[in-house]
């Protein structure tokens, strides 16, 4: 679930919604590990439940096609537990392809579109119990994206936003998702990021359960120099209705190319 802030030790500090230079890429894989022993109910009061448990491998790969279009590709690798079922979703549970543009910048702030596809639990088999719109359910996603370099104090700092649409193809509800990143650089070769991420089920038919929820993460990024940086930090899903109450950690290793 790391959100794909590039930061470069070269640069004070940019985020998603701006485009990488035409020629350059990054690539960051991302570890996860979470669990729950609650979940949001229909009125967003927490109440407990079977235990969940998921650890989860991602990779997203950026490339600067052109100065103003950035080529993009993600995949994750993750095993769920559930209660007492065994693990679910084994193997690979998504990849995804897509590209960015950049519609607009000045004096600091800059606008980009987003559009994306991809498709969910390619070893479904194993999850049918947990998971019923997966691989037969691709997506189609359309993001809007901004952000604002500035300085807080003697800092760089940005903030970006974010708003998508997730189109379902087949069964199941679409998505509403909004993402918002601050992050500040209190030294050179450290950044500070705090990012919320909210969820929402849009439509899906009478019998298809709407849910949404809402996490926060807190992280740090350290540059080892302008090709490889580290990223530590913990998340929580801190409201919701129909949702597990998921808190966990997540590490990532990022290199510019």
């Amino acid at each position: 679930m790391s959100a794909a802030i590039l930061v470069g030790a070269s640069s004070p500090a940019h985020s998603g919604a701006w485009t990488l230079e035409e020629g350059t890429g990054q690539a960051i894989v991302t570890g996860l590990y979470s669990q729950a022993d609650a979940a949001f109910d229909a009125d967003g009061y927490p109440a407990p439940r079977s235990d969940f448990e998921k650890g989860a491998v991602a990779i997203l790969v950026e490339y600067g096609l052109t100065e103003t279009f950035t080529l993009l590709g993600d995949g994750e690798f993750g095993a769920e537990r559930e209660g007492d079922l065994p693990f679910a979703r084994p193997g690979l549970s998504h990849v995804g392809i897509g590209g960015r543009l950049r519609l607009y910048e000045a004096d600091g702030f800059v606008a980009s579109g987003q559009i994306s596809a991809r498709v969910e639990d390619a070893f479904g088999a194993a999850d049918a119990v947990v998971d019923t719109f997966g691989w037969d359910a691709p997506q189609i996603e359309v993001r809007a994206l901004a952000g604002y370099g500035f300085t807080l104090g003697d800092y760089p700092a940005f903030v970006d936003a974010q708003a998508a649409y997730r189109y379902r193809v087949g069964g199941g509800p679409d998505e509403v998702k909004l993402d918002l990143t601050l992050g500040i650089r209190p030294w050179s070769n450290i950044l500070l990021l705090a990012q919320g991420f909210a969820t929402f089920s849009a439509g899906g038919g009478e019998d298809v359960e709407t849910y949404a929820y809402h996490k926060a993460q807190l992280s740090m990024v350290y540059d080892f120099n302008e090709q490889w940086s580290l990223q530590a930090g913990g998340f929580a899903t801190v409201a919701g209705t129909n949702a597990i109450k998921e808190r966990g950690l997540i590490t990532a290793l990022w290199y510019r190319f």
